[in-house]
């Protein structure tokens, strides 16, 4: 009789005992921390997209402020001034935000490499700069 492919293999190991080379739960395992680190990136970036959005609609209620005092100015020299000062508030705003951004950035980046590095026993999470 022909021999299955499966006994042959049983055959050849030896005692019929096979080793198996992967463990589902040692896969499961080194997930958690990937989806960690995923979760933190992703709470990290919700927070930098409000702030973008709540930046946005400063931006714009400064914007129509400024309109609508430009339009009830009474001279050219006064909705210059006016346009200057809006101007200089605007690219202020704008050097603080970017600012505000590029902490948030590496904050996100920051937690979502914490959340790789596995737990010590009997240690609290502490910024490695802290100590």
């Amino acid at each position: 009789m022909a021999k299955t492919q499966a006994e042959e293999t049983r055959a050849k190991r030896g005692d019929g005992q096979v080793t198996v080379l992967f463990d589902p739960s040692q896969a499961l395992s080194g997930l958690e921390p990937l989806l960690n680190a995923g979760n933190k990136w992703l709470e990290s970036w919700a927070a930098l997209s409000a702030e973008l959005i709540e930046f946005g609609r400063a931006g714009l209620d400064r914007s129509l402020e400024a309109g609508k005092a430009i339009a009830r100015s009474g001279s050219i020299d006064e909705a210059m001034d006016l346009q200057a000062d809006y101007a200089r508030t605007t690219v202020r705003a704008c050097f603080d935000e970017a600012g505000k951004l590029a902490d948030l950035g590496t904050k996100a980046v920051l937690d979502s490499l914490s959340a790789w590095q596995p737990a010590r026993s009997g240690e609290t999470p502490q910024r490695r700069d802290a100590a």
